[in-house]
């Protein structure tokens, strides 16, 4: 209802009181009158009442009329009320299709992408990894039989010029240092290619309701064995900030441990990368929680060298790496996005150059196909 409306009303209500009140002070008048014989008075208020009374009436049909206005604008506003909250529905189904339709595009787009390298490298990987292991075993091969030759040489020192000891010796080192980088390089090219390999494994695997936060330690204790020699000279902190009730999410175990490990591994690399150029206090810090939307929030964050402005947009391509051929294949951060994915969550980063990197993870603490939402 209008506020005009109900100020109208208001007054005519008031005015209405006011009209009765004159009425009933005129009656006792007029009986006045008529008990002390005022005369000429009694045919004035016998007027005066019918003037009120008209008036009363009139004030009556316009208070009537202004409350059936009223009524009908109210339930028209309850009607068009109705008719809005029907379209903001409708408007956010219509979102909510558009988004999901959005997703499973985006889903679509990542699956074929997926399977265009998986039909690329399937057919490769075997006709690519055998050749290479054969030329690693006979690298290997070959290095010994130069050190076997390198010994007879030796031995027959004495009976040989001292200029062809000399540029036998030098050659036959040539060949063996030439040998190392042929099995140096092919051990790359079957990292690389195993790598290749483990983008084609189905990571659609069977979830268990799991506590993050034990995963969180479980893995942490991990690191700390696995590079505990770095961390104490280092002198590097793992820092985990879990709440105190449980943080239960259905993952696949084993995907999500390659997850944290690969992220806590990037994030010790950064950290003593930066450590060759600058004494600093290295932290990583692990930071659970469980958010009121039914999602498990997961950052990891480390104060090492950062990650350039220009490549954040890669980091999760397939085979694009920051590091050497020799110590990483390029596939680590694109796995731990399609694992994330595949749960049905997302990973984001962010980062300053010689500042900090942090991962953050977001995950639903229960999976659509199991229907438990």
């Amino acid at each position: 209802m209008a506020d005009f409306d109900i100020r109208d009303i208001a007054a005519l209500k008031v005015k209405l009181q006011i009209i009765e009140k004159l009425v009933l002070a005129d009656w006792i008048l007029i009986i006045l009158s008529m008990y002390y014989d005022w005369g000429g008075w009694i045919t004035c208020l016998i007027v005066i009442q019918i003037i009120l009374y008209i008036y009363k009436s009139k004030l009556r049909k316009q208070l009537k009329q202004k409350e059936y206005l009223a009524k009908v604008v109210e339930e028209r506003t309850i009607e068009l009320r109705i008719q809005r909250d029907q379209v903001l529905n409708e408007s956010k189904k219509l979102s909510d299709a558009l988004d999901a339709l959005a997703k499973a595009q985006d889903e679509l787009v990542r699956k074929e992408k997926l399977a265009t390298v998986g039909q690329l490298t399937q057919g490769l990987v075997d006709r690519i990894l055998n050749p290479i292991n054969y030329i690693n075993n006979f690298a290997g091969l070959s290095a010994n039989l130069i050190k076997d030759l390198k010994e007879n040489i030796t031995d027959q020192q004495a009976i040989m010029s001292k200029e062809n000891y000399a540029d036998s010796i030098e050659i036959l080192d040539m060949i063996n240092s030439n040998l190392q980088k042929i099995n140096e390089h092919g051990c790359n090219t079957v990292r690389i290619v195993k790598a290749m390999e483990e983008l084609l494994k189905d990571r659609h695997g069977d979830v268990t309701p799991t506590d993050i936060c034990n995963l969180c330690k479980v893995n942490v204790d991990v690191i700390r064995k696995q590079f505990k020699e770095d961390i104490e000279n280092k002198q590097i902190q793992i820092e985990l900030d879990c709440p105190a009730e449980p943080t239960t999410a259905e993952i696949n175990i084993e995907q999500m441990n390659k997850v944290m490990l690969n992220l806590l591994k990037n994030s010790l690399y950064a950290l003593l990368k930066k450590l060759q150029k600058k004494d600093f206090t290295p932290i990583i810090n692990i930071h659970v929680e469980k958010r009121l939307n039914g999602t498990i929030f997961l950052s990891i964050r480390d104060n090492g060298i950062g990650i350039e402005d220009n490549i954040k947009a890669k980091i999760f391509e397939p085979f694009f790496t920051t590091k050497p051929t020799a110590e990483a294949a390029g596939v680590g951060l694109y796995l731990c996005r399609e694992v994330i994915l595949n749960h049905q969550g997302s990973i984001i980063v962010k980062s300053e150059k010689d500042n900090f990197t942090e991962f953050m993870i977001t995950i639903p603490i229960y999976q659509k196909s199991n229907n438990n939402e």
